[in-house]
């Protein structure tokens, strides 16, 4: 049943017991013993519902608050059992309960377990309560009912002393006890329970109180006046007590949701309220019996004098603890002013340190960290400033786009500590040679712009780059190390070269790049042909990747001969681009775009997948011999899954990997020795032959030669040319056959198109050669047709 549901049955079911009892009582009946029954019926209902609505109560509540309302419901299970005992002794016995007998005790037990309720709720919350000034409250206002108890109850019944009369105290002291139950609940009101629970709880007990006081003091008087008559009231008191606890779980429930916290500042008449107020009252009502009383005064004059006590000792209390709170506060208050003087120091001191930390900030988002310099953002926001002001006053302005050469090879043979301070002094000394009305920034890595303001001519800024360049144009000393550097420069003007940051930056670019591809160490200015061989490469660019998709590509193979026993011992692979409108296409014009684009990764793939299955069909057919050399690009060599991708080849092919001879160039392989070492031997490691092609052209190392994993050389056509009319090339290819003898690898000669050539080669022990001696490269129907005879004669 839900609780809303039970305070609506409590509240009618204490409405209807409560006038339905004294209807009952008021009401003729012919029967006395029907009359008795409904009373006893009445008597018996108000207890039993009230405490079993508030074990229930008790049930339901989590908190430690629970055993106050389990205390609750003993007492009322007492006061139920009392009037059980008494219906014993009518019904059973037939007899009169005796006094003081066993119902007595029970109902002292219902006080005593409202007493321990009382006590327990106290030592709940006795964190939140002024004890002190509580405790002296509830002592005053206790005293001033002891007194008016034993004025006109307890005196007159200790008159007369006997056994009986000494019990019958029992009550008044026990009335005594839900009284101080009901000042301290009333006193800490606040703290104990919400308002609407402690209204019901102290006016079922003050209802109690008044109806024991009345019984007790008019039969003291010898008042006629019948006891059944109170019974109705003892019933109210018991059932607003369950009234109480239906409101005590409702409460419970509601205050899970924490309620948003107010202040209030009180002011005085809200401060002055009754429970303030309520001890003086009871002293001062205490006088006005006491003046208006003809009997014996006796004891009002003690209690007076006692209650009188107590109100001087609760002030002098209070005056001392008012004491102790305003020395506290002067302490706070100086505490206070302290931690806020340093709180705001403190404060202050934050806000510089973050002001400092904003500045610092805003000076890393817009400059460089390695050299200082304005980093791109800045440089970009000044460039768009700058042209503005160049439209309105009809200036011109430089975007400048500086690389340093070669700085790559500086980093990886030096180290990069080493390429930063040498950044950081080509910074510097950059800086100094500009304008302060122009800008320098560092754009990443070894790049460098340059925003020159205010240009009548474009001949004006040519002092300029010349100085620039004079700065690396002699030896630079930097860690004890000289080093030889120079610089790529482009130069894009506003607006003839760019309306716009985004194309003014990308035609500096592209000048820049020209004159690296025109042997670096020059400037130079842009112009509309760049854009043209721009959009050339583009195009030959978007055209290569369509060549994939439609399956342009073609290879051909040129036979590489034994000079010993004249048999084509081999072939290397060679691609082509059989385009539609302009037939055959060299890998001479299209490679060096694939290799910048990325695209030669997948065709070097489709490459080596090819070649290894043309490999494969000639080994099915006879012709087992065969070697297949597939050119490698620098970049393929380079890339990352290399070895995965001839693992992939030869295991979709079933190609023999020991006929499979990868042609490396000689300057990829030094530029980073170690790097080729290591993956020369895992691709070694699958079975694979490994060939140095142009060999002698770069910068080769006996050192690093003798440590590649390699199975041959390639001696380029330009050696073997002039190897007759030239005694320097006939000695250089010379030495390279003893040298590669001597370190057991076979060496190819390449580009062979003379009888004397092949005659000269074949004394000096060469053992392959390729070249159009012996034939040009030819498509696979045409190699296969030679292939077959496993001979070929010269074409002389």
């Amino acid at each position: 049943m839900d609780w809303l549901v039970r305070k609506k049955f409590m509240i009618y079911f204490t409405l209807f017991h409560t006038l339905g009892y004294y209807v009952w009582l008021y009401s003729p009946h012919k029967d006395q013993a029907v009359k008795t029954i409904g009373e006893n019926i009445f008597l018996l209902a108000a207890p039993l519902t009230a405490s079993i609505i508030v074990y229930f109560v008790y049930k339901s509540l989590k908190s430690r608050e629970k055993i106050v309302w389990l205390l609750f419901s003993l007492g009322m299970f007492s006061n139920l059992l009392a009037g059980l005992t008494s219906c014993y002794y009518e019904y059973v016995l037939h007899n009169q309960a005796p006094f003081p007998g066993w119902s007595d005790l029970l109902y002292m037990f219902q006080i005593g377990f409202y007493l321990l309720s009382f006590i327990y709720k106290i030592r709940l919350k006795n964190e939140n309560l002024h004890l002190v000034k509580l405790i002296m409250d509830t002592f005053i206002i206790m005293t001033v009912a002891i007194t008016f108890s034993w004025h006109f109850i307890i005196h007159d019944i200790l008159a007369q002393i006997t056994f009986s009369s000494i019990a019958a105290t029992g009550y008044p002291i026990g009335d005594l006890i839900l009284f101080f139950g009901g000042i301290i609940f009333y006193l800490g009101s606040k703290n104990f329970f919400p308002m609407k629970v402690t209204a019901f709880i102290l006016l079922s007990l003050f209802i109690q109180v008044i109806a024991d006081s009345m019984l007790l003091y008019l039969n003291t008087m010898n008042i006629p006046f019948s006891e059944i008559l109170l019974q109705p009231i003892w019933s109210l008191s018991l059932l607003l007590m369950g009234i109480a606890g239906t409101l005590a779980v409702g409460d419970s429930k509601r205050s899970e949701q924490p309620a948003p916290h107010k202040n209030k500042i009180y002011t005085l008449t809200e401060s002055i309220t009754l429970p303030l107020l309520l001890p003086y009252i009871s002293v001062l009502l205490l006088f006005m019996v006491m003046i208006f009383q003809n009997k014996e005064t006796k004891g009002l004059i003690i209690g007076s004098a006692v209650a009188i006590l107590l109100v001087i000792v609760r002030h002098v209390s209070t005056s001392i603890e008012n004491q102790s709170l305003l020395s506290k506060y002067h302490d706070l208050t100086e505490e206070l002013e302290l931690k806020i003087g340093e709180r705001t120091e403190e404060l202050s001191s934050k806000n510089r340190q973050l002001l400092s930390a904003v500045r610092r900030m805003k000076h890393m988002a817009y400059h460089d960290v390695l050299s200082g310099l304005p980093n791109r953002r800045m440089f970009l926001e000044r460039l768009v400033t700058a042209m503005d002001e160049a439209k309105r006053n009809h200036f011109k302005l430089a975007v400048i786009f500086i690389d340093l050469d070669r700085f790559k090879n500086i980093n990886d043979t030096l180290g990069h500590e080493f390429g930063d301070l040498l950044l950081k002094h080509v910074s510097t000394q950059m800086a100094k040679s500009v304008r302060k009305i122009d800008t320098i920034s560092r754009q990443g890595g070894d790049e460098f712009t340059i925003l020159l303001n205010r240009i009548r001519a474009e001949e004006d800024i040519i002092p300029l780059i010349e100085r620039i360049r004079s700065i690396v144009a002699k030896p630079i000393t930097i860690a004890g190390q000289e080093l030889h550097v120079s610089m790529s420069i482009g130069v894009a003007f506003y607006p003839n070269d760019g309306k716009n940051t985004e194309e003014l930056m990308k035609n500096a670019d592209m000048a820049m790049y020209r004159a690296k591809e025109e042997g670096r160490d020059n400037y130079k200015f842009f112009s509309i042909d760049m854009n043209k061989t721009i959009s050339r490469k583009m195009a030959l660019e978007n055209g290569l990747r369509k060549a994939l998709k439609n399956d342009e590509f073609v290879l051909y193979y040129q036979p590489q001969v034994s000079l010993i026993t004249g048999e084509i011992v081999g072939v290397e692979t060679l691609i082509r681009w059989n385009t539609m409108e302009a037939g055959l296409i060299s890998p001479n014009h299209f490679i060096p775009v694939a290799e910048e684009s990325g695209l030669i990764i997948p065709i070097g793939e489709w490459v080596l997948n090819q070649a290894c299955m043309q490999g494969k069909a000639w080994h099915d057919s006879g012709h087992t011999h065969l070697k297949i050399a597939v050119n490698l690009s620098p970049v393929q060599f380079l890339h990352d899954d290399l070895v995965g991708m001839v693992v992939n080849a030869l295991k979709k092919t079933e190609f023999n990997p020991s006929f499979l001879e990868l042609e490396i160039t000689e300057g990829v392989a030094f530029t980073d020795a170690e790097a080729a070492i290591k993956k020369m031997q895992a691709l070694r490691d699958l079975g694979v032959r490994i060939s140095i092609d142009d060999f002698g052209t770069g910068y080769s190392s006996l050192v690093y030669l003798k440590r590649f994993p390699i199975n041959t050389l390639k001696i380029p056509k330009p050696f073997n040319q002039d190897i007759i009319k030239t005694p320097k090339d006939k000695a250089f290819v010379e030495t390279i056959i003893r040298l590669a003898h001597s370190l057991e690898l076979t060496v190819v000669a390449e580009g062979i198109e003379t009888i004397e050539q092949w005659h000269y080669l074949k004394e000096l022990q060469c053992d392959v050669v390729q070249g159009d001696l012996y034939s040009k490269p030819l498509t696979v129907t045409q190699l296969s047709a030679i292939v077959e005879n496993n001979k070929i004669t010269t074409t002389s």
